[in-house]
């Protein structure tokens, strides 16, 4: 009897871990995407629903595209179930920046956020742009060709606010004129 009462307690403490856990995966956003399974000319087709994640992209081939739709907290919501809509972005790349380009695609058109990082080129910095009401945005990673087979790794991180965070977080970091953060440290 007892043996079984430690085993309830234990899937007990079992399932509130996962609960836990599951709750912080909806607050943030972490892949890990292996090039080496995609085909060169193909695009991969990724929806970031989180306010800030990041993604490793181990050895880049072929492209991804990732839809920036964050699920809007309620407090976001005004009357009559809309919000702003503005949203500002943020993408901090790691320092081993590597084997990619990073675009921002806006209604078709793409503009080079950052390029693939040389190994004696200074460390990529960070890169926000803004998202007007209406507005269609993506990210569009498109690895760059390389002969050898060295490790690569296109990894970041990213952040989206939007007047909801106002009101959600008393210490929010403000976005420079120049369009750096102070955020994403």
């Amino acid at each position: 009897m007892r043996m079984r009462m430690r085993m309830m307690r234990m899937m007990m403490m079992m399932m509130m871990m996962m609960m836990m856990m599951m709750m912080m995966m909806m607050m943030t956003f972490r892949a890990t995407c292996p090039g080496l399974s995609q085909q060169p000319g193909s695009v991969e087709q990724i929806s970031l629903h989180c306010s800030e994640g990041a993604l490793d992209w181990l050895y880049p081939q072929g492209a991804l595209r990732l839809s920036l739709s964050p699920r809007l907290p309620s407090v976001a919501v005004g009357p009559g179930g809309s919000s702003s809509g503005l949203i500002t972005a943020c993408v901090k790349p790691s320092e081993q920046f590597h084997g990619a380009q990073l675009y921002l695609e806006r209604d078709g058109v793409l503009e080079l956020l950052i390029g693939d990082r040389l190994d004696s080129s200074p460390p990529p910095r960070v890169r926000c742009f803004s998202r007007l009401p209406g507005e269609k945005v993506a990210l569009f990673l498109q690895a760059t060709p390389h002969q050898d087979i060295s490790r690569r790794i296109a990894s970041f991180r990213y952040e989206l606010r939007g007047d909801w965070t106002a009101r959600l977080s008393l210490d929010s970091n403000p976005i420079s004129s120049e369009g750096e953060a102070a955020m994403l440290d």
